[in-house]
């Protein structure tokens, strides 16, 4: 997990106003430079302790830059959806909704209490909605309020998300958002701007410039949540892959779990980029 938090609305605005950020002045190019010598640096740094740990070149030997199906601009749409149902049945299976509404619960609750106001919310990849729903309907009922918004680059997500939240009578608004423009939004619109299990289909540069873009929007913090790359990850993955392939006689499910194990980031390469995105700002990292 991830967690990026600006907690006052002065300092928010005093780092917003800081002639030192340069925020607006990062683009891909810069951020691709500092990032690339910034991981060869951490690569020379692990590669001289390579004798003595084993475990570099196991890491190595999991790492692949490979593209998933769902990330594939020429991978039927269909199939994406139908990888993309899989995943939320194995969020729903072991409780992957409910841990991330706990993870956001001390900033939602603070916002009520302090504010005396819904917490405004954005998902970035929010996909068909899944999550986004579930959190509108699992903290209806509850004393924590929320006004929450779904997006995701893709138009047919966002046309099936909106279509389900009107048939299912849910006050929820998904929309079509580039998470690499995220500036285009209104500042100081969103409270709160989460992704789960997203960050790893990005390259380093492009989730700084998320991160970058997400401060002119958001009034308290980003929030990241991810697997992360180890043996053990990528055991659970591979075996969920191949029962869902099996479930649905399709061998993308398998592929597409196999590539996410293999691409998720550790929680030091996670602190890396944040703070090469959002200098000024409180970063956490933890698996």
């Amino acid at each position: 997990m991830l967690q990026l938090t600006n907690f006052y609305e002065k300092c928010y605005q005093d780092f917003r106003q800081s002639p030192q950020t340069n925020i607006d002045d990062l683009d891909l190019e810069k951020l691709k430079l500092i990032s690339k010598l910034l991981f060869k640096e951490i690569d020379q740094k692990r590669s001289t302790q390579a004798r003595k740990n084993l475990l570099y070149y196991l890491d190595q030997l999991i790492w692949t830059d490979a593209r998933e199906h769902i990330d594939d601009p020429q991978f039927n749409v269909q199939t994406k959806q139908e990888i993309i149902q899989g995943l939320h049945l194995k969020n729903n299976l072991f409780g992957t909704y409910n841990k991330t509404i706990k993870i956001l619960e001390p900033l939602i609750t603070q916002i009520n209490e302090i504010e005396k106001r819904p917490a405004k919310i954005l998902e970035l990849g929010s996909g068909t909605g899944k999550l986004t729903m579930a959190m509108y309907e699992k903290t209806k009922n509850t004393s924590m309020k929320i006004q929450i918004t779904g997006s995701d680059i893709i138009p047919e997500y966002v046309l099936a998300a909106n279509n389900e939240a009107i048939s299912r009578n849910l006050k929820i608004d998904f929309k079509v958002i580039d998470a690499f423009h995220l500036d285009r939004l209104e500042h100081n619109s969103y409270d709160i701007i989460f992704t789960l299990h997203s960050m790893h289909h990005f390259l380093p540069e492009q989730l700084a410039m998320i991160m970058s873009g997400s401060q002119k929007v958001t009034t308290k913090a980003f929030i990241g949540i991810d697997g992360y790359r180890g043996f053990g990850n990528l055991l659970f993955m591979t075996i969920s892959g191949i029962g869902a392939s099996m479930y649905n006689l399709d061998t993308s499910f398998f592929h597409d779990s196999m590539i996410s194990g293999r691409k998720m980031y550790s929680s030091k390469q996670l602190e890396i980029i944040a703070k090469i995105g959002c200098p000024q700002s409180t970063v956490v990292s933890e698996n």
